[in-house]
């Protein structure tokens, strides 16, 4: 019998294939995997396009309906494709009440940025970087294992990426430093943030689980420079980078119970808009239960440098320069 996928997928899109499965409590933008046991979020569902697909933040794997499928049943999507038609097939015509159950509210109207053009980096595409940013080849190896550097290709350019198993939102910028082409839509710029991003999400506060120390900074330079002084220290697994990508917003009211109990060191922009958002994200972070919240002053080392230190990357370049080897991050730990 001859199946149209894509009638299937009008009839039953994957949040309504879960549910018939008995599966709607993974039917959620991010939550536990259905596929192990997860002690906190790692799998989600999102809308691209109109089309529905998961994304496996674990593993990075992407698929639609038939996909899903082949995981459950242990099949392969592509030799057992016409299997797996006749089981969605079956499943879109079942008429049992239990799939009449109206879905949760949060997989409707579901946009998740896409990020299936991203991938790891190779060796000299992490050195590029080094090079292009004056972060060391280890502390971008050590972002990429976690998960939060990514590499690809966006507009025609090789670009570099930061994200999280959120999922929640992505930023690129040109491996070769240069600005993206002006275009009618877009100024020439030299950061992209993607589509259905959201800024007021913490980028890496789910990868700073079972860490007691947080490091908070302000847009995506500083976060890939404090890779390299959690290297330095020897602290992975014990402090986390975490940035907010823009001064702008408030932290999510969603992300705040993974800063309780949280060590957490600022490090804010040396100008106005920086002050006032790190005077905000610290009321935020005591009132949602932190340990402590402490700042970081750039400007302390300034008479030294013979000039403005505005960020971690000016403090990085700075004592780069001079072989200053300041902890700045070691009580974090205690």
């Amino acid at each position: 019998m001859k199946h149209d996928l894509n009638q299937l997928r009008k009839e039953c899109p994957l949040p309504v294939l879960m549910n018939r499965l008995g599966l709607v409590r993974y039917a959620k933008s991010n939550c536990a995997s259905p596929f192990r046991s997860d002690q906190h979020a790692s799998w989600g569902i999102f809308n691209h396009n109109g089309r529905w697909l998961f994304k496996d933040f674990a593993t990075g794997e992407c698929g639609d309906e038939i996909r899903f499928l082949a995981k459950l049943k242990g099949l392969d999507s592509k030799q057992d494709f016409l299997k797996l038609l006749d089981v969605y097939s079956t499943l879109a015509k079942s008429t049992s009440s239990e799939h009449q159950m109206q879905l949760p509210a949060q997989t409707r109207r579901v946009e998740l940025p896409d990020q299936l053009f991203l991938r790891d980096g190779t060796q000299d595409e992490l050195r590029k970087l080094a090079e292009l940013r004056g972060i060391s080849y280890e502390g971008l190896h050590f972002a990429q294992l976690r998960g939060v550097l990514q590499f690809g290709k966006c507009w025609a350019s090789d670009v570099f990426a930061v994200t999280d198993r959120s999922g929640y939102l992505g930023e690129v910028r040109r491996l070769d430093g240069e600005a993206f082409p002006a275009s009618p839509r877009f100024a020439g710029h030299k950061s992209h943030t993607l589509k259905f991003s959201r800024k007021d999400w913490p980028l890496g506060i789910l990868e700073a689980e079972g860490c007691p120390g947080i490091a908070l900074v302000e847009g995506m330079p500083d976060f890939l420079a404090l890779h390299q002084f959690v290297v330095e220290e020897r602290l992975s697994g014990k402090v986390a980078p975490v940035a907010m990508l823009t001064s702008s917003c408030d932290i999510s009211s969603e992300a705040l119970p993974h800063f309780t109990g949280k060590t957490i060191r600022i490090f804010p922009h040396a100008d106005e808009p920086g002050i006032d958002a790190v005077e905000g994200w610290q009321k935020q972070l005591m009132e949602a239960g932190a340990k402590r919240v402490d700042f970081f002053n750039f400007r302390s080392f300034e008479a030294g440098a013979g000039s403005e230190l505005k960020d971690l990357c000016d403090f990085n370049r700075y004592r780069r320069m001079i072989g200053y080897n300041h902890n700045i991050l070691n009580s974090l730990a205690l």
